[in-house]
């Protein structure tokens, strides 16, 4: 049973699994510390909670027994199903960022990532770049929601550029940093392209460290775009060109709408925050 009342706590629920995350993804943390800026600001606290696993069931189970307001849910699998769950138990949540299709789910801040796949196409393309892979995040060999926006908006890029999109200029990873260096190298042994997209921060961290170790100067070789917090990518070496969130608007609006829940007032569906795109040294027009 669920112990509703006010408790001064929002809890931020990962799984086991993706706690990993919350230390070493740049991402996660810039989110944690808006988050706990935002939460302080109005009087709460944020308790970190951590599930077995990633799946519905596991983060239910924990979310049920904590004595928290509210809970911000990190990288589950099965979303559709834990929010059902949740729903039906009258708990008050929001997740971190998209993660279904379902176009009833309105729990989430999120930013247009069609648009960010697309202007991140579209520069490489306005580059002279045909030969584009993008590297996504997947969990169990899916690729989760907003990536899939972002794909979409790669092929909206390909198709005003008359380039052809093929499937495989899609690369699937699991997103931790071992399995991600294999990837890329896998990749790059069997490929040659000019220009690689990144979808996530530690998988960014993993190809650099492959470049360094193979020798891969970066743009002479291959222009890198990443996506997520501008600060992170400013930090790197080379600097790298992304495609920049609003961490901070996010963070702020999932807090914010997260006590709408707890209070019972009506969540009214935002538009979404458009990106922008920060242009670094790591991308340079092909041949140059």
């Amino acid at each position: 049973m669920f112990k509703s009342g006010k408790s001064g706590i929002l809890g931020l629920v990962v799984s086991a699994q993706h706690i990993s995350e919350l230390i070493y993804n740049a991402g996660f943390q810039a989110l944690f510390k808006a988050l706990t800026e935002k939460a302080h600001a109005l009087g709460y606290n944020i308790l970190v909670i951590t599930s077995a696993n990633a799946d519905s069931d596991s983060f239910f189970d924990v979310i049920k027994s904590q004595a928290a307001d509210g809970f911000i849910i990190l990288s589950p699998s099965g979303s559709e199903t834990l929010a059902a769950m949740l729903d039906e138990a009258g708990i008050p949540y929001v997740f971190n960022m998209k993660y279904s299709s379902n176009t009833e789910d309105i729990y989430y801040a999120s930013h247009d990532d069609m648009e960010a796949g697309y202007m991140a196409a579209k520069y490489l393309l306005d580059l002279n770049h045909s030969d584009i892979c993008f590297i996504v995040g997947s969990i169990n060999g899916q690729v989760i929601s907003f990536n899939s926006d972002r794909i979409a908006g790669v092929k909206r890029a390909f198709s005003e550029y008359g380039v052809p999109f093929n499937e495989d200029i899609i690369v699937r990873v699991p997103g931790q940093m071992e399995e991600s260096y294999a990837a890329l190298h896998q990749l790059l042994q069997s490929r040659k392209p000019t220009a690689l997209m990144i979808s996530n921060e530690i998988t960014t961290v993993a190809a650099l460290n492959y470049f360094y170790d193979y020798g891969y100067r970066i743009p002479q070789d291959l222009s890198v775009i990443g996506f997520g917090p501008t600060e992170f990518f400013h930090k790197l070496r080379p600097k790298l060109t992304s495609v920049s969130f609003d961490i901070g608007w996010s963070s702020g609006r999932m807090v914010e709408m997260l006590l709408q829940r707890i209070d019972g007032a009506a969540i009214l569906p935002e538009p979404p925050r458009k990106p922008e795109l920060i242009i670094r040294e790591s991308t340079a027009r092909k041949g140059i």
